[in-house]
Formats: structure tokens, C-alpha cells, sequence
């Protein structure tokens, strides 16, 4: 049996943010089995270059970095009621970062905002207990924050009106607050912002020049509005712009506020469009197959991108001249070796499902189908450690965009509302039968794999057709929609009533609760759950547990709670274990915790 290979397939990168004057970034890495640590990106050359800052602690997926216009890091790290702002400063290449603590305060809410101005490299917001928010002016060098505003109420988000940020427009997220405010550092007073209408949000701006980008709700959908800074006439929708196929995310205004960076999804894939916001028209800029994350940066030296593809881990990448035909993106060198994927479009039920499909299904060794969360998500055409991981095992992989999934127009992905475990069921299924069928009765059935609600799903196909697969392992699975809806917080309540979750199915197979068809589920089956799950109870993976041992099945469940994990333990402190105790499981390895 082949064994899991060591790096490159285990790299990590989680949380990046630019400096204000765009010149550095940040995020946090663990290359194989090390703590995750801030890794700088020097922006200034030819390509983007980064190395990593240990630290003296390591960090959690719970710490957020912010580069410094001159190459520190500032690190909020957040713990269990408490946070603390920290400056790592650079050491030689590979020594640990210089450490200072600049505050430590009495709260567990911090975040912070990038400075555009010289000597602040970041505003720091402190949100206490007494509902009001602390401004905080951060220097970037060894010493304490100066306190600049106290404001009544929470406020989030942060875009900076002028170039010598004095102005910062704020978000008022509470109802009936006036929505976007502005946040005077001199006097410390808020106003409101001036021009936009009732319901018109700020998402960016171009300082130097005072264009603003909007976004306002009109006849039914979100639309795009551009509007100056300074000038009273009304917003102004562009026709264009707001008729782009595909699911639309402004990245970042060019310097001078002509031109928009777009991240457009169209199936598994992002493109980057360039729209020239006064002729109303766009480019699409080159860049290889992948995906884009919903954050960039603009500046005279180039525009510069999160980018990855499924054999290259996400990373920043410049074009230096993004408006010429044909500009190519510069990235950092890396010796890869990580797998490469596909995609292809597998029949369905109802019409085609695309998948992306690392190996070859038909004659590897062990093949698993991979399903996503949400339900309204899908896999992106990017770099996915898991599955590196995977490949690396000599395991073939198909994550497959079944019906829910986003990116493939509104009837693929409202076709579950109000049937979950309905038509995306019937496409795993399906797709179940369509790998087995071309593998031949010699080899192994094929394997499940689900986060969440992609767990839940794999669960439900696991019962639905036990003998159709070898083994299932699942992370963070709910029982139901309806017990969710019971146990779970607001936002997932919200998300089950928008969705239709709680409706029950009425066919041979019955109503979809894991609970009730654990008797079903005769095939070997690992659990794993964060301790700390925010979203779906730890709770509802224990009684299944309960279930499946009392069910009596020939292997016994798997089950793994991971301490120091939220909704996903493969992105904690212990990811990398978890990920190889998943894989053991997989290759039919004993797992021992």
C-alpha cells in the first residue's frame, strides 16, 4: 500500500492581509508539521518573495496578522476571553522573530485595520463589554498604542477616505444606525457619509482621487454603484458592469479610481476582469486555471492577487502592468510537486455534474468522492491540502459540484431549497455508481469523504446505498435540518429558513436524519468533530456515535473529538495530525488517537 509522502503536500496558508501602502503582506503558514506562523511578503521586486517569522509560541488559526508598511508583523492573538497586540519583528532567515507586546487588553475583541498614513501602520479596534469601541492609533514600532477615538457601539469594516488617512468610513452594523460612517483620527468624531442614498453601502475607495465604489439593492439584486467622494450627484450604476455573467467580487479600485479589479466565478474557476469604470467596458487579464481569493491590493508597482491553482498553494501574484494585453502574472519560485487536477463534467440525473478529479478513478488503487459544505458552496479549482494529501496516498480523488453547489447558475444551485438530501443526493448516488462501474469488480468500491454538510450528504448516501461504498469519514456532520434548527445558532437557523432544511423528504428512503438511518450504515465510518464547533453542535456527532455503537455494526465507529478545533479541525493548531489519523483511516490503517 502506498504510505503518505512528506512536503511539499502538506502547506497551509490562512489569513492574508496587505499593508496599507501595499508595499508588504501577511498570512499564516504551516508547512508540514509545524505550528502555523506569520509569513511576510516582500511586494517591492520583480516577484512577490516571502519567508516565515516563527515565533516564540506558534500561532492558531485564531491570530490575525497584519503586515507593517516597513516589513513588521502586528499580531492580534486571541485566545479563550482574551487577546493581546503583538509586533514580530524580522530576525535573520530562520531565526524566531523579535517579539513585543504593545497591549494587552482587558476584552477578547480586537481587529485591525492597515494605515495608509506615515507612523500609523494600523488603527486598532478593541471592542468591550460595555458595547463601546476603542480606537487605537498603532505606530508599528515598539511602543504602546496612542488612544485616538471612544465610540458608542460596535462598527466594522474600514476604508480610508484620503491619502493622509485622516477620514475612515466605518459600517454601522446594527439596524436604524445610519449604515457607513466616517471617523474623523483628529477630533475623534463621527458623521455620517455624505451622497450615498438609504440602503447604499461602501465597499472601496481611491484616496488619491476620491472615486468610490457602492453596492445598493435595485429591483431585487445587488448592483455595483460609482460615485466621487466629493461631488453631490447621485451614484451611478453601470450598465455593464452590473451584467457580468458569473458570481461578481470587487477585489480593488486602480490607483486613480478608473479601473476595477473583478473576481468573476464561473464554474470552479475565478477570471480576473478589468473594467474601465467611465467607457463601461472590460478586460479579462491572463492568469492560469485556478482561483482567486476576495482581496487584493493596487498600487503603482503593480496589482497584486491571491491566486492558486490545484498544484501551486495559494500566494500572492503581481502583474506589474495589469492593463497591457497579454500581462503576465509574477509569483513566488517554488519547487512544487504537488498533484495536478481536472475537471470533468460526469452525467447526472438531471444534466452534467463537473468535478475536480485528481489521479485516474478508474484504475488507482482507492478512489474517493469528496463532498463540500454549505450547501450553498463548491469546490474551487485551487490548491486543497487535504487532497494533496490524499494523491500523496496514492489515492485518486472526485469532488464533484453536484446540484446545491454554487457557480452553476440559479436553477443547479436552488434545486435542493426545500429538499436537502433531495437531487444532490440522487447525483452522489450516481455518481457512486459511476466510479464503481468503471473500476471493474476487482478493485475497491469507492470511498466518502464530507465536511459538514457535505457530511451529512455522504452519511445519507452511505445509508441510502451502504453496499455501494467502502468506508465514509466525515467531519462536523448534523443529524438533521430540523435538529440543527434546534441546536445550532442564529445564522445556521437563518441560513435552514432561507434554504428550506427543514422540510422532509417523502420517498422509500424517509425522512433525512442520520439518527434515524444509522441502523442503515454497515460500512466502516469515522467521525471527527471540534470540540469547539460554533456552527454545528459537537453534540450532534456524539449521539450519532451513540447510535452507530448501539446499532451493532461488524466495525465499530471511529470517533474523534479534537480539543482545540472550531468547525473545521483540519485548519487547527492540530491540523496536521488530524489530517494524517483521516488519511490512516482511508488507506484501512488502524487509527489510533
Amino acid at each position: 500500500m502506498s504510505t503518505v509522502t512528506t512536503l511539499p503536500a502538506e502547506l497551509r496558508r490562512i489569513s492574508f492581509r496587505f499593508s496599507g501602502n501595499g508595499r508588504h503582506a501577511t498570512c499564516l503558514a504551516a508547512y508540514g508539521r509545524d505550528k502555523l506562523m506569520p509569513e511576510l511578503w516582500d511586494l517591492t521586486g520583480p516577484a512577490p518573495r516571502s519567508r516565515l517569522l516563527p515565533t516564540r509560541e506558534g500561532e492558531t488559526s485564531w491570530t490575525l496578522p497584519l503586515p507593517t508598511g516597513d516589513g513588521d508583523v502586528l499580531l492580534c492573538r486571541h485566545g479563550k476571553g482574551s487577546a493581546r497586540l503583538l509586533l514580530a519583528v524580522p530576525g535573520p532567515d530562520g531565526a524566531p522573530a523579535e517579539e513585543y507586546e504593545l497591549l494587552t487588553p482587558r476584552s477578547g475583541g480586537l481587529r485591525l485595520v492597515a494605515g495608509v498614513a506615515p507612523g500609523t501602520a494600523a488603527l486598532l479596534f478593541e471592542s468591550g463589554a460595555d458595547g463601546r469601541t476603542t480606537v487605537w492609533r498603532v505606530s508599528g514600532r515598539a511602543e504602546a498604542p496612542e488612544q485616538v477615538a471612544r465610540l458608542a457601539g460596535a462598527v466594522g469594516g474600514g476604508v480610508w477616505l484620503d491619502e493622509d488617512g485622516r477620514r475612515l468610513a466605518l459600517a454601522r452594523p446594527e439596524p436604524g444606525t445610519g449604515g457607513t460612517v466616517v471617523l474623523d483620527l483628529a477630533t475623534g468624531l463621527l458623521t455620517s457619509l455624505d451622497g450615498p442614498a438609504d440602503g447604499e453601502h461602501l465597499l472601496m475607495a481611491a484616496p488619491r482621487t476620491g472615486v468610490l465604489l457602492t453596492a445598493a439593492q435595485r429591483d431585487g439584486t445587488f448592483r455595483l454603484g460609482v460615485r466621487h467622494r466629493d461631488d453631490p450627484a447621485p451614484t451611478a450604476f453601470p450598465e455593464r458592469l452590473n451584467r457580468i455573467e458569473g458570481t461578481v467580487a470587487p477585489l480593488t479600485l486602480a490607483p486613480d479610481g478608473r479601473h476595477l479589479a473583478l473576481s468573476v466565478v464561473r464554474r470552479s474557476r475565478s477570471d480576473l476582469l478589468l473594467h474601465d469604470l467611465v467607457a463601461d467596458t472590460a478586460i479579462e487579464a491572463e492568469l492560469p486555471a485556478g482561483t482567486l481569493q476576495p482581496l487584493a491590493r493596487w498600487t503603482a508597482g503593480g496589482l497584486h492577487l491571491l491566486h492558486s491553482t490545484p498544484d501551486r498553494p495559494l500566494g500572492v501574484v503581481t502583474l506589474t502592468d495589469p492593463l497591457r494585453p497579454r500581462a503576465r502574472a509574477a509569483a513566488e519560485e517554488h519547487p512544487g510537486g504537488w498533484a495536478p487536477a481536472r475537471t470533468v463534467d460526469y452525467h447526472g440525473p438531471a444534466g452534467p455534474i463537473e468535478a475536480i478529479v485528481y489521479g485516474d478513478p478508474a484504475t488507482s488503487e482507492q478512489v474517493v468522492l469528496a463532498l463540500h459544505g454549505g450547501p450553498e458552496a463548491a469546490w474551487p479549482f485551487g490548491f486543497d491540502p487535504l487532497f494533496q494529501r490524499m494523491a500523496a496516498a496514492g489515492m485518486a480523488v472526485v469532488a464533484p459540484n453536484q446540484r446545491g453547489s454554487t457557480g452553476y447558475g440559479a436553477a443547479h444551485r436552488d434545486a435542493i431549497h426545500g429538499a436537502w438530501g433531495g437531487p444532490d443526493l440522487a447525483d452522489i448516488l450516481q455518481l457512486g455508481r459511476t466510479l464503481a462501474g468503471a473500476r471493474g469488480p476487482g478493485r475497491q468500491r469507492p470511498m466518502l469523504y464530507g465536511i459538514s454538510y457535505g457530511a451529512y450528504l455522504a452519511l445519507l448516501a452511505a445509508a441510502a446505498q451502504p453496499d455501494l461504498w467502502t468506508r465514509a469519514a466525515v467531519i462536523a456532520p448534523f443529524l438533521s435540518g430540523r435538529a440543527l434548527y434546534q441546536d445550532g445558532p442564529q445564522r445556521v437557523r437563518t441560513l435552514l429558513d432561507r434554504l428550506g432544511g427543514c422540510a422532509e423528504a417523502d420517498d422509500e428512503l424517509g425522512p433525512r436524519d442520520l439518527a434515524r438511518l444509522a441502523d442503515r450504515m454497515r460500512l466502516p465510518i469515522m467521525i471527527i468533530h471540534g470540540l469547539q464547533d460554533s456552527i454545528i453542535p459537537v453534540a450532534h456527532s456524539r449521539r450519532l456515535h451513540g447510535r452507530l455503537l448501539a446499532a451493532g455494526h461488524p466495525v465499530p465507529p471511529v470517533y474523534l473529538e479534537i480539543p482545540v478545533a472550531d468547525h473545521d479541525p483540519l485548519a487547527s493548531s492540530d491540523g496536521h495530525l488530524v489530517t494524517g489519523l483521516l488519511i490512516d483511516f482511508l488507506s484501512g490503517r488502524p487509527v489510533t488517537a
